[in-house]
């Protein structure tokens, strides 16, 4: 399996842009330096301790559409992860303007530059959030940032659901070989009963209840209720019967009475669970993408 990289501390010297810049955090202000800027513009969502996790490029009010999915649409990403970790402490995202242009290709391309200075989560390369490599404009990507993506995240599938599936779990692992999380109807599904053979908690079974968390909103906290199967962007997935019958043996979940079907199940996390998460995957990590409070 693919190791999770652990970020280390980063200085918010070192990743703001090189250029004077300014911070919002009241959308009325931002609104009027808007108003007052050039068509195109390139801007940074920052935590409200100014942390970047996010680059665009936008026109008109583009850079307060991020925060409203977040509130008001059941879209899953990181991105929306964050926004709404944020939300929960009762705090906003801060926003940076970093430069106006006249023309969109220099937009673009200060959006690639800032998104290779800062680096990419999903990459191990640094803060952001962002999913590509940034400069493909809002609609059309290119047909060789799509291939890019598709084979960093793993999601070569011909399938759209199996893609979607494996790319949302590599997204958070790397790549691998097996996805323990698959489209619903790929596979017979079993309801989960205990392995036989003993096992401990492992990286894997970590991730998928992750990755099934980020989809569901559920933080990593004893207690919480994880669903078996789930929405990720409108395509439903579930995790596979191996994996779930290795995650009761090892006592990082209870399964919820009651179901009628194995994708209606509900996990219960343990206390062993919460445990093993925070060991494979860190508690930076988690923090990032959205399941974990900063304490």
């Amino acid at each position: 399996m693919t190791e999770i990289v652990i970020l280390p501390d980063v200085r918010i010297s070192d990743v703001v842009a090189r250029n004077e810049t300014e911070f919002f955090r009241d959308v009325q202000s931002l609104r009027a330096k808007l108003n007052g800027g050039s068509q195109f513009y390139v801007y940074v969502l920052h935590k409200p301790n100014l942390t970047p996790f996010y680059v665009g490029k936008g026109t008109g009010s583009r850079v307060l559409n991020h925060e409203s999915d977040a509130r008001n649409t059941t879209l899953r990403s990181h991105k929306l992860n964050v926004i709404r970790a944020i939300h929960r402490l009762g705090q906003s995202v801060v926003y940076r303007l970093d430069a106006f242009f006249d023309q969109e290709e220099d937009a673009l391309a200060r959006e690639r530059e800032l998104i290779a200075d800062i680096g990419r989560h999903d990459l191990g390369r640094g803060l952001l959030t962002n999913q590509t490599d940034g400069g493909e404009g809002t609609s059309n990507p290119s047909s060789e940032s799509r291939e890019r993506r598709a084979a960093t995240l793993g999601g070569l599938s011909e399938d759209p659901d199996r893609r979607a599936a494996n790319q949302f779990f590599a997204s958070i692992s790397g790549p691998l070989a097996s996805i323990p999380i698959k489209p619903l109807g790929v596979r017979r599904l079993e309801m989960t009963t205990s392995h036989p053979s003993a096992r401990n908690p492992s990286k894997r079974m970590a991730i998928v209840l992750v990755a099934a968390a980020i989809a569901s909103e559920q933080m990593i906290i004893e207690g919480s209720i994880i669903p078996r199967g789930f929405e990720m962007n409108g395509r439903p997935l579930v995790i596979e019967n191996g994996v779930s019958r290795d995650m009761l043996k090892a006592e990082m979940i209870a399964v919820e009475i009651g179901a009628a079907k194995p994708e209606r199940e509900m996990f219960r996390l343990t206390n062993v669970g919460c445990a093993a998460i925070l060991h494979f995957v860190g508690r930076e990590k988690l923090v990032d993408l959205g399941v974990l409070d900063e304490a």
